[in-house]
């Protein structure tokens, strides 16, 4: 069994990760996919299903009734792991949900350890974003079933890691985080603590760039200061840093009375639950808030659009023309039609992975709302 490796994957019924409703398995055995293990679960408490988890991947409260409640559905998991490491993509969250369903379920966590099939594409692709069909795409591979189907992204997140090593010239997992200086991240039941799959290196973080005094002063962006909080899945903090000060932006390490734009990454999973615990930099923009400052939380979508407008002039005199030449009630209902089209791209780009128009022409889309708020403030959000 040295050597062989098990590749997992989670879907959750509801915000909270410890309401897991599906589980897919996928055995690499001699570098080959050997065999499969899937099954539906009666998600522990009594979250129920969320309409916008139950879009994603699907599966309906009707779906499990009479599927295994999470401590048999474990059972399984680890008759078919066998001792042997798992691989998931983004694992962060994967045994964040396995750790929370065992908590809510009163069940001690089993002694595991991990590797991360996202950690091992952001040393092996250079990529826009490295959600799980863009890695595929990247390592060659086939997603096996539509993306959010448990049993398909375990096989596709094995494909990859086979893939990786193939890039790599490995052809064991051992190797390929030796190679990386990847750590397997662990749970360690009788402490009830835990480390997460990640580079044993560290890179020192470089000093924030300074904003360009040269960039477009009509840029969405120019002049704001802006703080970034969690991960961003589509490019690193540096990265992000740098583009705001391409554009115009300052970006800074924390929130204080300067900052003008939050934006909002990925939190800790472990803190995906009703309720759930803000970050301090989020706490503060809101204490601010509250006492008048202007200040403005985004997502890491609404940050990727804001720096692609900023990056030119993408409001030219004719649409803006265009603009003016409406009037209010015309200009308002036109705004609400783009709302509605730029959000159902979203949807179907982030979450369906099947959008159906082009980049450019969702650019277009964008622009032409930035004419109008900018031809009619009223309709800023």
């Amino acid at each position: 069994m040295t050597g062989d490796w098990v590749s997992i994957d989670f879907e959750t019924a509801n915000y909270w990760p410890g309401s897991i409703c599906s589980v897919g398995m996928t055995a690499v055995v001699a570098g080959e996919i050997r065999d499969r293990f899937s099954t539906l679960v009666d998600p522990p408490g009594d979250g129920g299903f969320a309409a916008y988890n139950t879009s994603i991947h699907g599966i309906t409260a009707q779906m499990v009734d009479g599927a295994p409640a999470w401590p048999a559905a474990l059972d399984q998991i680890l008759d078919f792991a066998d001792g042997r490491p798992l691989v998931a993509h983004n694992a962060a969250f994967d045994f964040g949900a396995l750790r929370e369903a065992c908590t809510k379920t009163a069940v001690k966590w089993p002694e595991l350890r991990y590797a991360c099939s996202l950690v091992v594409a952001r040393q092996t692709w250079r990529l826009l974003a490295y959600r799980l069909p863009f890695v595929a795409e990247a390592a060659g591979v086939s997603m096996t079933g539509p993306h959010h189907d448990a049993q398909a992204d375990a096989d596709t997140a094995a494909r990859v890691m086979l893939a990786a090593m193939a890039e790599h010239g490995t052809n064991e997992l051992d190797d390929l985080l030796r190679k990386l200086q990847i750590r397997y991240g662990q749970l360690y039941p009788d402490s009830g603590s835990w480390s997460n799959c990640r580079r044993r290196v560290q890179e020192k973080r470089p000093p924030i760039p300074t904003a360009n005094s040269n960039a477009d002063p009509e840029g969405p962006l120019h002049g704001r200061h802006v703080c970034i909080t969690g991960t961003l899945n589509s490019l690193s903090r540096a990265d992000a840093q740098q583009r705001l000060a391409d554009v115009g932006a300052q970006a800074t390490a924390g929130v204080s009375r300067k900052t003008d734009i939050l934006v909002v990454g990925t939190a800790d999973p472990t803190r995906f639950a009703p309720g759930m615990a803000l970050s301090g930099k989020h706490r503060k923009a809101q204490e601010l808030l509250d006492a008048g400052h202007e200040i403005e939380v985004v997502s890491e979508t609404d940050l990727l659009e804001l720096l692609s407008l900023s990056a030119a002039s993408a409001v030219g005199p004719e649409a803006l023309q265009r603009a003016h030449a409406l009037s209010p009630t015309e200009a308002a209902t036109r705004h609400a039609n783009l709302c509605a089209e730029i959000d159902d791209h979203r949807f179907r780009y982030y979450v369906k992975d099947a959008p159906v128009i082009s980049d450019v022409a969702f650019d277009q889309l964008v622009i032409e709302r930035r004419a109008l708020e900018k031809a009619h403030p009223s309709l800023r959000r």
